[in-house]
């Protein structure tokens, strides 16, 4: 099947699964866009995925995406606050420049590759992108990095042979910390052997045994799953009249909002650290298809929370706090520290209000 084609047919098709494929951009402009690609049928495989990704991510929606093979590198590299870092003999180090370009010109790069409804959600997956081999030979990038002290490091594809495979952290997991119930709610799926009503049960049993009546639930990188997933906690949290907040970072995505929303509808719970990467209103329920070998979705619902926060965009936190590149250093969750004293605020409000009741 000629290149053409198959570009043709995948636009095609995900006009008829998707639900508002051309929501902020026009058929006319996306045609325009393939006619003005150079002998589309001569290009290399690598070559059409770099064209198919520019062109799912005029469509604005991260639901609807295009899956190209992947190969990881042998590095780990963030993106905070703007910057790029790089981990160097155990240390984090700023990257000055990827071989002959600036950050900025990376940066710029990957945008035009990736398919993201918030800046939140653009920044978070950076890292991601970054990660696999094959966008740094799309993208023409030198393997080879400098950093701000003046190293020079070469970014190679990892071997997999050479490393011990490490458990997946649970989707869920509880324990205590300074007295509240800490959840850490990884994924919105349910673990083999392991679903999430029967973890709800453990920790209805460790709440009353150990009299806990405060909560703190971390969503921080739940890019989710299934979003009633999450039920049985917020109908323990309404029986049970448990006081809590809620962890939000740029990792929240998709049925990860749904919780959000959930919370903060029924009980106006209070979000804790950054914007979402999903946006209040935005696509998604994805299907996942295939044309000429080539492997994409779409979004077949729009999902709209406006009416609970009242804008669009991101889910902002009620109590934001940065992140620094120093705290990562530290392993230092800040987010986490201001959770606790929030928590602690909560009580000592709540006893004013019940001495005063008293008098």
């Amino acid at each position: 099947m000629k290149n053409s084609q198959i570009a043709i047919d995948i636009l095609k098709t995900l006009e008829k699964e998707h639900i508002n494929l051309y929501h902020d951009v026009s058929k006319d402009e996306i045609l325009d866009y393939l006619a003005g690609i150079e002998n589309l049928d001569e290009l290399s495989d690598i070559e059409l995925d770099y064209v198919m990704l520019k062109m799912f991510a005029k469509f604005k929606d991260a639901h609807t995406s295009y899956f190209i093979p992947n190969k990881s590198i042998d590095k780990k590299i963030i993106f905070l606050n703007g910057k790029f870092y790089i981990n160097y003999n155990e240390d984090w180090k700023e990257i000055k420049k990827f071989g002959n370009e600036s950050p900025e010109e990376v940066y710029n790069k990957i945008r035009e590759i990736s398919n993201f409804e918030t800046e939140e959600w653009l920044n978070y997956r950076i890292p991601s992108v970054l990660r696999n081999i094959h966008i740094w030979e799309m993208l023409g990038l030198d393997k080879t990095v400098i950093t701000s002290s003046g190293e020079m490091i070469e970014i190679n594809p990892f071997n997999f042979n050479n490393t011990i495979q490490k458990k997946h952290e649970p989707f869920y997991s509880y324990k205590a910390l300074d007295g509240v119930l800490y959840i850490k709610y990884r994924k919105c799926q349910n673990e083999e052997g392991y679903p999430f009503e029967t973890f709800v049960k453990d920790v209805k049993k460790f709440v009353e045994e150990n009299n806990i009546s405060e909560y703190i639930l971390d969503l921080r990188g739940n890019t989710g799953g299934n979003s009633e997933i999450i039920n049985p906690f917020q109908d323990f949290v309404r029986e049970r009249k448990l006081k809590g907040v809620l962890l939000i970072d740029n990792g929240v995505f998709s049925s990860g909002r749904f919780a959000v929303a959930g919370f903060k509808k029924e009980f106006n719970t209070v979000l804790i650290g950054q914007p979402t990467g999903g946006a209040v209103k935005s696509y998604g329920y994805i299907k996942g298809l295939e044309i000429g070998g080539k492997k994409f979705s779409a979004a077949m619902r729009l999902w709209d929370f406006s009416d609970i926060f009242g804008y669009e965009g991101a889910i902002q936190p009620d109590i934001f706090v940065k992140e620094t590149i120093e705290d990562i250093k530290n392993e230092r969750d800040k987010t986490l520290e201001v959770a606790l004293k929030e928590i602690q605020k909560m009580n000592e409000n709540a006893e004013k209000i019940d001495s005063g009741i008293e008098k």
